[in-house]
């Protein structure tokens, strides 16, 4: 019987299916070089610690291990730990090189889209998920808003909307994400546009506060348990003052315990400190999937899936003077977006995956009848075996994501009397009980004016 190795099958006369397989392999080693993940719990243990500009150096130093397929999430971490270092410009700088290449990414004809589909889709350069590339523009508008550029930061609030739009139109009807709108960009866009203070920026505002409040109503508490924040209704409130008429009674309706405060009493009597609070850590994917066997020939099918995170500290409250002023409200539910997200579009990966797996099984059947039309069933045999290394090897689940995203974003605000006044922020488990406290040392507060605090936590 003829001597028959595997690299003898590989490269036999069933060039095609041989080929397949061996870019499998190649592809495992390609794919497999995904080390830049490994950096990921320092990372987080640095920020828990707030250490943030040693979390943007690790990032840095690993750059080439994140490598031109990753460069997204190579921005992305960069710009997320550099935001919350306070370094505003240059966490704008690397946002928007994430966002450049995610809009390149998601027009482009990407040439490595065949070896994708032959082998997984970690070959393709990650370009992130439809909410991923939203959230972007929420850290650049906030970005702009501590560097006092209010323009430049609702340009980006409203890129939200646009890019949502755009997204979901790409979709058939049936196919749309449930995330098609984001309540927390409306609600932070009516805040932005009262501080311009003009008929315009308060009809603006007026605007931004009720479309907030109808997407909290229809769409994020059906879809993510999270209510329209009591904030948003002192706004509305204040907002539709200014409106008059049907306006006032229809905010009263909707918002009847909030108080009404027009907007000459606020800018008269009250300095305005709004507190952005990213909480937690995102969920992150995992595999799912299953491998099975029939005869000689290995199946196998795999898709990603979200994991909750656990963490420690699930809220917040403001001090003012040493006594509470303020809970902050969860705004954002990012975690539960992601998972929601990702649920709408399983139906095209799964789709996808099945594809692949069947076009492995052809390659492994043709391969193992020309191993053993040329060798015996002793070549056949070894041909099974490769292949089934080969199908189980290469198949892996596109696990990558934007790993350093809080899992919730708070919001809250105090409106403070003129003149000088300590801030402190508690940090708070689900039980209420204080994990830790944040001075904010001495805040000058003048009538009229807006200022906000950025705060993170993920332990």
């Amino acid at each position: 019987m003829a001597r028959v190795t595997i690299r003898s099958v590989l490269v036999s006369r069933s060039r095609g299916a041989g080929s397949l397989l061996l870019a499998a392999l190649i592809a495992l080693s390609v794919s497999a070089c995904s080390s830049f993940r490994e950096i990921y719990p320092e990372v987080n243990r640095m920020a828990a610690a707030g250490q943030f500009d040693q979390a943007v150096a690790l990032v840095d130093k690993n750059k080439g291990e994140y490598g031109e397929r990753n460069a997204v999430l190579y921005h992305l971490d960069r710009g997320t730990m550099l935001h919350y270092a306070g370094k505003w410009e240059e966490s704008n700088k690397a946002f928007a090189a994430a966002e450049r290449r995610m809009d390149e990414l998601y027009t482009e004809s990407i040439t490595g889209n065949v070896a994708a589909f032959a082998v997984n889709d970690n070959l393709l350069p990650y370009r992130g998920e439809d909410f991923e590339s939203v959230i972007v523009n929420v850290y650049q508008a906030l970005n702009y808003v501590e560097l006092g550029n209010i323009e430049s930061a609702l340009v980006n609030a409203r890129k939200v909307d646009q890019k949502l739009d755009y997204i979901n139109r790409q979709y058939d009807p049936d196919k749309k994400n449930v995330y098609k709108e984001d309540a927390f960009t409306r609600m932070l866009m009516g805040a932005l546009y009262e501080m311009g203070g003009t008929r315009d920026d308060l009809n603006d505002a007026y605007i931004s506060d009720r479309l907030a409040t109808g997407i909290y109503d229809k769409d994020f508490s059906v879809n993510y348990g999270v209510p329209a924040p009591a904030l948003l209704g002192s706004n509305l409130v204040t907002t539709a003052a200014f409106m008059g008429g049907a306006e006032l009674e229809q905010a009263r309706k909707r918002f009847g315990s909030a108080d009404l405060l027009t907007v000459q009493d606020k800018r008269a009597r009250f300095g305005q400190v709004y507190f952005v609070h990213f909480a937690g850590r995102a969920p992150v994917k995992v595999e799912s999937g299953f491998t099975g066997i029939f005869g000689t020939y290995v199946v196998k099918v795999v898709f990603p899936e979200y994991r909750r995170v656990n963490y420690l500290v699930n809220g917040s409250q403001v001090l003012v003077d040493g006594r509470v002023e303020t809970v902050l409200e969860e705004a954002e539910p990012v975690g539960p977006i992601a998972i929601k997200n990702l649920d709408n579009r399983k139906g095209r990966i799964y789709a996808k995956a099945i594809a692949r797996a069947g076009a492995k099984l052809v390659a492994n059947v043709a391969m193992q009848r020309e191993a053993r039309r040329q060798g015996g069933d002793v070549a056949g045999l070894v041909a099974a075996l490769a292949g089934g290394a080969a199908t189980v090897a290469s198949e892996q689940a596109d696990l990558r994501c934007w790993q350093t995203l809080p899992d919730r974003i708070l919001f809250g605000r105090v409106l403070l009397p003129p003149g000088q006044h300590k801030l402190s922020v508690q940090f708070l488990t689900g039980g209420r009980g204080v994990v830790s406290t944040r001075d904010l040392g001495e805040v000058e507060v003048p009538p009229g004016r807006t200022r906000f605090f950025i705060l993170h936590s993920n332990q």
